[in-house]
């Protein structure tokens, strides 16, 4: 175990000095995701498998069209551009940690909630890269009313079904990652979970995470110095909350949703 963790930081520390390079991470995302990395490595190379395989679905959907994102949610989003290791954190903690905890055991509770919590992570960042590349104005999934693109709890067709998409992509890879008997039933369990812990995300979003209103541009935000120089002020939801803490509460939702559906569906 001891030399497949060392190889296992090895590969992490090269696949996130690459995604430095190529301006998806920034110092302390590279950390975050040398640490993930290589707790993956550390429960076994199957876990390590599936988490490069959603880390480059990731790059590669956040890399699609990505100037033209940047113009819809200028003004927007708290953080753009390089993900810090809050970020990465956010969306892959939960999955190291169970994986961890399930080793090389994927059909115990903890690796099915290992792989539904990744799945959540996969299926929020596919719906939101693809929805603000494709899916027009997005509406509140609490209202239905429009919203900017950019702020949480906003839903467009193009994103629910990218999040059902990315869902299933890393209920896949999972799959045949540990080869998986059961193939079938276990993608449409962790496909499933992931979906919903996507979509718990938005409502957890929507409803609780904090807003706040720029006075001279009379937006909606999540920058506390909106680009036009003015300090915006609080307008809704918990102050503590931000979009990290979201996808926190997203991944654990679809790590609890895959055991509550494995075990309905057994």
């Amino acid at each position: 175990m001891l030399v497949r963790i060392v190889a296992g930081a090895v590969a992490a520390a090269a696949v996130a000095w690459l995604a430095r390079r190529r301006g998806t991470l920034d110092g302390s995302g590279q950390l975050a995701a040398l640490v993930c990395g290589t707790a993956a490595a550390a429960a076994g190379w199957a876990w390590a498998a599936v988490l490069v395989a959603y880390f480059g679905a990731a790059v590669a959907v956040t890399a699609a069209g990505a100037a033209r994102k940047s113009a819809r949610t200028n003004g927007t989003l708290a953080k753009g551009g390089a993900r810090n290791a809050a970020q990465v954190a956010a969306n892959g903690g939960v999955f190291a940690l169970l994986a961890l905890a399930a080793g090389g055991e994927p059909a115990t509770a903890m690796g099915i909630a290992a792989t539904g919590a990744l799945a959540a992570a996969s299926a929020d960042t596919w719906a939101t890269e693809i929805g603000t590349l494709w899916g027009g104005t997005p509406r509140s999934i609490l209202t239905g009313a429009r919203i900017k693109a950019g702020m949480s709890g906003g839903i467009t067709l193009a994103g629910t079904a990218a999040a059902a998409a990315g869902s299933l992509f890393v209920a896949a890879a999972s799959v045949l990652a540990h080869d998986a008997p059961d193939a079938r039933h276990r993608v449409l369990v962790t496909g499933s979970a992931g979906f919903a812990g996507a979509m718990f995300d938005s409502l957890f979003g929507a409803s609780l995470q904090e807003r706040r209103w720029c006075a001279r541009c009379r937006v909606h935000t999540e920058q506390r110095v909106h680009p036009c120089g003015e300090p915006t002020a609080h307008a809704g939801g918990t102050r503590w909350i931000n979009n990290d803490v979201v996808n926190v509460a997203g991944t654990l939702a679809g790590a609890g949703a895959a055991v509550m559906i494995s075990r309905l569906a057994a």
